[in-house]
């Protein structure tokens, strides 16, 4: 990740953590981001959960995740913000 500040470490491990505890719990990508953006179209959120994850089409880059969207993605895994954050940040430390 060379070229990236730290706060940038930690949003993407934030990120890796949110998917991979989404996954566990079982949800499919598509029901992950209709639950947290239920305002949008499945197919709307669904796009805009891929470019969190991937990569946005108009950037090539992933998106920037929102404290609001950070905190509907916690309450969708039932998990404190604050504690991911916590998780995330210890994570991104360990990548250097």
């Amino acid at each position: 990740m060379s070229g990236e500040d730290f706060s940038q470490r930690v949003e993407r491990a934030f990120v890796e953590l949110i998917t991979e505890r989404a996954e566990r719990e079982g949800y499919k990508k598509g029901e992950f981001a209709a639950k947290v953006w239920p305002e949008m179209s499945a197919k709307a959120a669904a796009t805009r959960w891929n470019s969190v994850r991937i990569k946005a089409s108009h950037t090539g880059k992933p998106q920037s995740v929102p404290i609001a969207d950070a905190q509907r993605m916690a309450s969708v895994l039932g998990t404190e913000l604050s504690y991911l954050l916590v998780v995330a940040t210890e994570n991104a430390k360990k990548q250097k």
